[in-house]
């Protein structure tokens, strides 16, 4: 079997459950997402008096590719850390996965962290500080991990948070159409589409073979005026869409045959809804490197997403493979 490959952020998640109080004293807007200096970050982690944070794995892509390693698919992180802590911490628990990791620590980098703020109602209004992982350029994008690759998973955030990093997208299209590989793209946020719709309509989508996003995400890129609806104008641009929709479902569309996939009920209570669309994708793409249907692969995915909305960390435990194999089996 190939590889999944990510181009990623990669993240450590700062978790802190509040209360409402807290983000209206900060005059911060429940579920929402914004980009902090490494000192605003630092303060907002001192207000939340954490003397030691709950510390989870974060970044879009690199959740999808711990689903799909989860799922005995191999893949490979290309995203930077520094050699900090956290740094150190993230490469352990990819090695703990078995997931490469072929790009070195930056020396004296400040790693990627994510202040997730966890209302009761399981929303994260996250405070981001991208550190180092704006520095992703060309030369880190490498062409025998690539090339290695049935699919190549690329994050929308990428094309909004530096040069650099809109430049690796370009050269790892390029490289992938050189070798056949696959390119999957999540938009990961509805700011990316506000920012770069043109660039994703006329030069992005065009290239690539599949793209994840919620239904918000999706609407707003396509103007359209439903989930359906913008999986039908998306479908006119590349091969295959993927459009989440929390409780209704997914909505795909593959090689102009179309399917609906219902959510799954929710057994427990719910603790976070970020994480689910990113391991949607990685579940997905998991069924699809094993030969599953589409429709298999999404139900399989629905199922880990009803899953990991129960968790604080967007990562499934040992259950997650039972679990994903009786549902894909039960779509086929």
């Amino acid at each position: 079997m190939k590889r999944i490959t990510a181009l990623s952020h990669p993240l450590i998640d700062v978790l802190h459950p509040c209360d409402f109080n807290f983000l209206r004293e900060r005059g911060l807007t429940a579920g929402s997402y914004g980009l902090l200096s490494r000192s605003e970050q630092d303060g907002l982690i001192h207000a939340c008096g954490l003397k030691a944070p709950t510390l989870g794995l974060g970044g879009c892509a690199s959740n999808a590719l711990i689903c799909a390693r989860q799922l005995n698919v191999p893949c490979t992180l290309l995203g930077l850390a520094g050699d900090d802590t956290y740094g150190q911490h993230l490469y352990r628990q990819m090695r703990r996965l078995d997931i490469q990791t072929p790009l070195s620590l930056v020396r004296d980098g400040r790693t990627g962290t994510c202040l997730a703020l966890i209302t009761p109602d399981g929303e994260r209004t996250m405070r981001t500080c991208h550190g180092v992982a704006t520095l992703f350029g060309p030369e880190h994008t490498l062409e025998t991990a690539v090339a290695a690759s049935e699919w190549i998973i690329l994050e929308g955030y990428f094309l909004t948070a530096s040069e650099q990093n809109a430049a690796a997208i370009d050269k790892a299209i390029s490289i992938a159409k050189s070798y056949g590989t696959k390119v999957a793209l999540s938009i990961g946020a509805e700011f990316v589409v506000h920012a770069k719709r043109d660039l994703l309509r006329q030069e992005i989508l065009p290239l690539i073979d599949l793209i994840f996003a919620n239904a918000a995400e999706a609407m707003s890129l396509t103007e359209a005026q439903s989930p359906q609806g913008a999986v039908d104008s998306l479908s006119k641009l590349l091969p295959s869409v993927i459009v989440t929709n929390g409780k209704n479902g997914a909505f795909g569309s593959m090689n102009t045959h179309q399917w609906h996939t219902p959510a799954f009920p929710v057994e427990g209570s719910v603790l976070n809804t970020t994480g689910a669309g990113d391991i949607f994708a990685g579940a997905f793409l998991a069924g699809l490197m094993k030969g599953l249907s589409p429709e298999a692969s999404g139900r399989g995915a629905a199922r880990l997403a009803a899953m990991i909305i129960t968790k604080h960390e967007a990562q499934l435990g040992s259950e997650a493979t039972a679990a994903w194999e009786a549902a894909t089996k039960s779509a086929e």
